[in-house]
């Protein structure tokens, strides 16, 4: 189920039954059909972090609540600055932050249909610079921006005090200058205070929607400035933390960045306290103020920059690799270094270095590992850094050299690279060995003779130094975003695997996402002449889609391309043992020396594909775009009913007090099955013939009602209660099986008395069900199906150039067997495919 769906089916449980625990809402979420993974917990978080503007919130005591529901009828109340009523302002911070979320919708408007904007500063500082606002007096980060005029319309002047009302509609503002109810103050002043912990403060919005939940008279009057309330009742506030009087907010927050720091990157107690001490100097630095000495305490915590672990955290911790803050971490190293001991000296070089390769500085960078290596050749980063300017140079022997000191594991990928490269004679090879180039030649006539590689050769390796740049955050956050999207329809470890090494990922952000122009504009004055030359060239080249013509196995593939009708012959050793003439495939050919190459992977492409393919590459575009596009050959096949639903099984029980008026009810608007049973059947026409789409039982006063898609359960549930307001929903689960993957979970959940879709696993239903594949899977042998670009699956199989696209796409299927669960081996027979394996 999508995310959004999820946190919909949860907002409406949230808002009917007020907060609940993990337990309690996962328990609801299941009994409609939502199903949240084998971890519910894992899940859940997953939703939360993909719709982030969600308005459930966790409360201080570990329940969840729906924040419009939670507020409504409260009433918050600030005391508005200077600046917010010279520019038609409202700072949010701490007054009514605990209703910030309800100004994040698209098109906020206030109940008298003001618009209004919430900004988070400073990522939208630019908004508040076309008011005029100077940034230094802004002393919130979330910010409502009001018309202009706003506040002098309503007669508001600095100082007044407004309250923010949340209505069952929406947010309103007024004016207040109603006294203030001591005993409403008391009664929020003693909740809060409830509420805090004596050792730890809570985010202020946390603390107020609590005590909301606890207490629904709490704050349904204008009351004082939260500010103002806490300093007359012993309570304490820093930004959006509140706390107890007297609460010591700076030693929490430095035992809060100590413990963060510890765990992010996994450092001691020391080791995290000196990255924290070299931070606060760094910022010095930032604000232009000078290093005037080090204590004893100090440069003996300092000393344990020599750690490769602690200064790589320093420089993470620091500059987040962003360009414009390394600076500061350049100069401090150059400040230190007189200041400290000898051995710290090859890791503040270093750190330097990095600092002017974030600065875009390489050639000075290598200077300066260089000197870091005299120091101390052995100093790991260094060499490894230096390993790396040696790798992009072509000099495999002193990349070699430089990994084999420092102790490299053998399956480093770099160490791997260089030694594939490595110009020195191969000790482990004989003259009459085939060469490890692949040639196919003897070593003796190709690389023990010829040290010089060849471009042609060289190619690879230098796309490999182009994915080596790839490796270094902050694109490696691209890398693992793109990662995820190709991993979308993963299953097993050895899918997920597969997914996230794909080639594709690289590729497209090397290209589609511009990596390797940036690549060159920073490292590329490392490479050899011919390589930045060819990197340029690379650099024009257009993915496409390709028509394979010929094929040589084990040599090379000859194709054209469908978009520019260019014929090309590509040595392509792997793929041209798997490929055949006729097939089509999705690739990015590139010359290499006299030779074209294909790099990023081969994609296969199904004919229906051909033409929106074609169409997306032509619109240049986003990694993001091409990546989701290529990967739905992974997904699995759509299952619908008769009237184009996604398959969910649904069930509702319903309470009568009338049984009687509602049997003659459901006999006016539905057809009984039989004059002797309580039981009716609502119909659908399709394709000319009538389907049953809902079977509605009576037994005493309780009513049971089973239908095969959601839309068809709202349909027949809204029609009974419309016309029979009394009756009562008791229960109901929604089961889905929108695809054959969620059909193979359905089917292999613990029934618990059973069947594999909420049907009792008796001889009758299980004969009902089975039907019920039976006639599904007649259907679906002649429906247009979108996974074979809307033909028939009788049209595939006699189309030789759909056929491979149905085999798969059944291959995807789960080969279940069982009542209710469609059979892959009936649907091959009937389409007179061979067997799966065969």
């Amino acid at each position: 189920m999508p995310y959004d769906a999820v946190l919909e089916s949860a907002a409406e449980i949230l808002a009917a039954r007020g907060p609940l625990t993990d337990d309690q809402l996962f328990a609801e979420l299941d009994s409609r059909g939502v199903d949240l993974g084998p971890l519910p917990v894992d899940g859940w978080a997953e939703a939360l972090d993909e719709v982030p503007d969600s308005q459930i919130v966790l409360l201080g005591d570990g329940r969840w609540g729906w924040l419009p529901s939670l507020l409504a009828g409260r009433v918050f109340v600030r005391r508005v600055t200077d600046v917010e009523a010279a520019h038609d302002l409202l700072f949010l911070t701490p007054d009514l932050t605990a209703a910030a979320l309800l100004f994040e919708t698209d098109d906020a408007r206030l109940l008298d249909g003001t618009p209004v904007e919430l900004i988070v500063v400073p990522f939208e500082a630019e908004k508040l610079a076309e008011r005029g606002v100077p940034l230094e007096e802004v002393t919130d980060y979330e910010v409502v921006l009001l018309p202009g005029g706003y506040w002098s319309s309503k007669g508001v002047r600095p100082g007044d005090v407004i309250a923010l009302r949340i209505a069952d509609g929406g947010l309103a503002l007024e004016v207040s200058d109603a006294p203030v109810d001591a005993k409403a103050t008391t009664a929020v002043v003693e909740a809060l205070t409830a509420v805090l912990d004596r050792r730890e403060p809570e985010q202020l919005d946390t603390a107020i929607w609590t005590v909301c939940a606890e207490d629904p008279e709490l704050f349904r009057e204008p009351l004082l400035p939260l500010d103002e309330l806490f300093a007359a009742n012993g309570l304490a506030r820093l930004v959006d933390w509140v706390a107890r009087k007297d609460f010591d907010f700076a030693a929490w927050r430095m035992n809060s960045s100590l413990k963060s720091v510890m765990d992010r990157f996994e450092l001691d107690d020391d080791e995290a306290l000196a990255v924290l001490a070299a931070t606060g100097m760094y910022e010095q630095m930032a604000d232009g103020t000078l290093l005037d000495g080090l204590t004893g305490q100090i440069k003996e915590l300092l000393a344990l920059l020599d750690e490769p672990i602690v200064v790589s955290a320093l420089l993470v911790h620091t500059t987040g690799y962003e360009a414009d803050r390394a600076a500061p971490l350049g100069l401090l190293t150059e400040a230190l270094e007189p200041l400290m001991p000898r051995t710290t000296r090859p890791a503040l070089r270093w750190l330097r270095a990095k600092t002017q390769e974030l600065q875009g500085d390489i050639a000075t960078a290598e200077q300066t590992l260089l000197s870091a290596e005299s120091l101390d050749p052995d100093w790991p980063l260094a060499a490894f850094d230096l390993a790396r300017y040696a790798f992009d140079r072509g000099d495999a022997t002193r990349g070699l050299s430089l990994l084999r000191r420092i102790g490299a594991p053998d399956d480093d990928p770099m160490l791997q690279a260089l030694e594939r490269y490595d110009a020195a004679p191969r000790a482990d090879l004989g003259r009459n060995d085939l060469c490890w180039c692949g040639s196919g030649q003897k070593y003796k006539k190709c690389h023990l003779t010829n040290r010089g590689l060849p471009l042609e050769e060289r190619a690879r390796w230098l796309y490999q130094k182009a994915e080596r740049y790839l490796d270094d955050p902050p694109r490696q956050i691209l890398y693992d975003q793109l990662g995820d999207l190709r991993a979308e329809y993963a299953e097993t470890d050895d899918e997920l695997e597969a997914a996230l090494s794909d080639p594709l990922i690289a590729d497209v952000l090397l290209f589609e996402g511009g990596l390797l122009e940036d690549f060159l504009s920073t490292r590329g004055v490392l490479l050899p002449d011919d390589e930045q030359l060819l990197a340029q060239q690379w650099l024009l080249t257009s993915r496409s889609v390709h028509e394979v013509t010929d094929v040589h196995p084990g040599e090379h593939l000859t194709l054209r391309d469908l978009r520019t009708g260019d014929v090309q012959q590509v040595r392509e050793r792997t793929a041209s043992t798997a490929l055949t003439t006729g097939e089509l495939i999705c690739a990015r050919v590139a010359g290499a020396g006299d030779t074209a190459q294909i790099f990023g992977g081969i994609e296969p492409v199904a004919l229906h594909q051909r033409d929106e393919l074609i169409a997306l590459l032509d619109s240049e575009p986003m990694p993001d775009e091409l990546v989701e596009f290529l990967t739905r050959r992974f997904a699995p096949a759509v299952l619908q009913n008769t009237e184009g639903d996604p398959l969910v099984f649904c069930e509702a029980t319903l309470h009568t007090t009338d049984p009687v008026a509602l049997g003659k009810f459901l006999d006016e608007q539905f057809d009984r099955d039989d004059p002797r049973e309580p039981t009716w059947l609502e119909h659908v026409t399709t394709d000319g013939l009538l389907r049953i789409s809902a079977t509605l039982r009576l037994s005493g006063d309780t009513l049971q009602i089973e239908t095969n898609s959601e839309s068809r359960h709202e349909r027949v549930v809204t029609t009974i209660r419309e016309l029979m307001p009394a009756i009562v929903l008791v229960s109901e689960s929604r089961r889905p099986a929108r695809d054959t993957r969620e059909l193979a979970t359905l089917a292999a959940e613990p029934t618990h008395g059973r069947g594999a879709i909420g049907g009792p696993v008796d001889p009758a239903t299980a004969a009902v069900l089975e039907e019920f594949v039976l006639e599904y899977e007649q259907k679906w042998l002649t429906d247009p199906i979108p996974a074979l670009d809307g033909i028939t699956p009788r049209q595939a199989a006699a189309d030789p150039t759909r056929r491979d696209d149905l085999i798969r796409l059944l291959a995807s299927f789960p080969e279940a067997d069982g009542p209710g669960t469609m059979s892959p081996a009936r649907l091959r027979a009937a389409l007179d495919l061979p067997a799966a394996g065969s």
